[in-house]
């Protein structure tokens, strides 16, 4: 007569190397969330950089503000020209974004105001508020 089913060595063998796949893969996660916060936001720059600061800085080139942003522009930004914030993100003022902390930002956004040759640029800040340079 024939028994089915695993023997004790055989079920030993398979938990340890789950265990061992599971140690393998479990550091390369760890940190995972956090840069996935950090990249969201540095591609929120890179779409500031890419479509809101050209459109803002020829809108100001053809009022003839030299390429400076007004206040304004930078009041309706948000409201206007984006679908909104990364979660990571608030609206700071004068163009800046400061991090939510408690959403996992960890870096605020500054913001350089363009002028009649440059267009402006924004740019990962060193603290969690964005700073007008």
């Amino acid at each position: 007569m024939k028994r089915a089913g695993f023997t004790m060595i055989e079920l030993i063998f398979v938990i340890v190397i789950l265990g061992i796949l599971a140690a393998v893969a479990l550091p390369r996660f760890i940190g995972v969330s956090e840069q996935a916060h950090d990249q969201k936001v540095r591609a929120f720059i890179g779409t500031l950089n890419r479509t809101v600061g050209p459109g803002m800085w020829a809108k100001s080139l053809a009022d003839g503000n030299d390429g400076a942003i007004q206040a304004a522009d930078c009041t309706a930004l948000v409201a206007t020209q984006l679908d909104g914030l990364p979660e990571e993100l608030e609206d700071g003022t004068d163009c800046t974004f400061n991090a939510v902390t408690t959403a996992g930002g960890k870096f605020g956004i500054d913001f350089t105001d363009g002028n009649a040759t440059n267009a402006p640029v924004w740019s990962e800040s060193n603290s969690t508020t964005g700073n007008l340079l």
